[in-house]
């Protein structure tokens, strides 16, 4: 569980977070943190981690409170409930493949056997046996970001903050990490930040939408997309969108010619849309089709974060 209280990062004269507040736990499934570029994500996730010292305000993981006042007591046991996948993973050029998850497991406490199985465990699940041996330096982007996330989750941290953890990776190798991470978000408390929108919707069921360094939605992914306007399917030799005006229940009506003289319109409903449909049905029109319109992660981002 992930509980951040008036969140605070300011440098100078200039306010990157500005008094964030949410919770994040298993059971808000796998939370997407969005925002543009400069509006305050990374800075946002980095507080979180441990890895920038917040200005006020604070946070809560597993239990563990993190005082902006006094961080350094909580700092390492909060760093053993995390995996952080920075967006940029610094990672040891001359070090092999196997020495670097080695590495990574000694310095979160793991060791022996328990080191072994935790590793094999990662090289399995990533694909990273045909380099096991290999050097980080001679790497692809998409090999490198497979051994940094290896690295993320080689402890089974109870909390996993991933930014842009697909980058650079090919169609095959971003439906693994997918899945993975789904797998993941079952039973976690996990951050996915990713500028692919078509990534939320595939695998978030809540999103956070940062501007500015500011919450600018915090809800379901479901709830987000939903909207007032429908599309209707009908036939009719009269003017069938001059008849759904003229009902006055409906603004913007949008009409597009389809087969055999039916025609698709999308309208904004003014009432609930059984009100509206139990109108439309005394019109002298055929209907065929009557589906609420969802609105696409792009347009609702364009339209949270756009500058007016």
């Amino acid at each position: 569980m992930l509980e951040v209280r008036n969140l605070t990062v300011q440098y100078d004269r200039f306010r990157a977070v500005d008094d964030l507040s949410f919770s994040v736990g298993p059971q808000s499934g796998i939370t997407a943190l969005l925002g543009p570029n400069g509006a305050g994500k990374t800075t946002t996730m980095r507080a979180i981690t441990g890895y920038l010292q917040p200005t006020s305000g604070e946070i809560d993981i597993c239990g563990i409170r993190r005082d902006s006042s006094d961080p350094t007591d909580s700092d390492l046991a909060i760093k053993r409930r995390i995996g952080y996948l920075p967006e940029t993973t610094p990672l040891y050029n001359e070090m092999l493949v196997s020495e670097f998850i080695e590495f990574s497991g000694r310095a979160r406490g793991i060791e022996g056997d328990a080191l072994e199985k935790a590793a094999r465990t990662m090289v399995e699940r990533l694909e990273l046996g045909s380099h096991f041996f290999t050097p980080l330096g001679l790497l692809s982007k998409g090999f490198r970001q497979r051994v940094a996330l290896a690295a993320t989750l080689l402890h089974d941290p109870d909390v996993i903050i991933l930014d842009e953890p697909t980058s650079g990776l090919d169609p095959n190798q971003i439906q693994s990490i997918r899945a993975l991470i789904k797998e993941l978000g079952r039973d976690r408390t996990l951050i996915l930040s990713t500028h692919i929108l078509q990534e939320v919707d595939d695998i978030c069921e809540r999103a956070i939408i940062i501007n500015r360094g500011r919450i600018v939605a915090d809800r379901s992914v479901a709830e987000l997309k939903e909207s007032n306007r429908y599309m209707l399917v009908g036939r009719h030799t009269s003017d069938i969108a001059a008849a759904l005006k003229a009902t006055q229940l409906v603004s913007d009506v949008e009409s597009e010619p389809l087969e055999d003289g039916w025609m698709r319109y999308t309208c904004s409903l003014k009432v609930e849309p059984e009100k509206f449909f139990s109108a439309v049905r005394q019109e002298p029109f055929e209907i065929r089709e009557f589906t609420p319109v969802s609105r696409s992660m792009n347009e609702i981002f364009r339209e949270l974060t756009q500058e007016a």
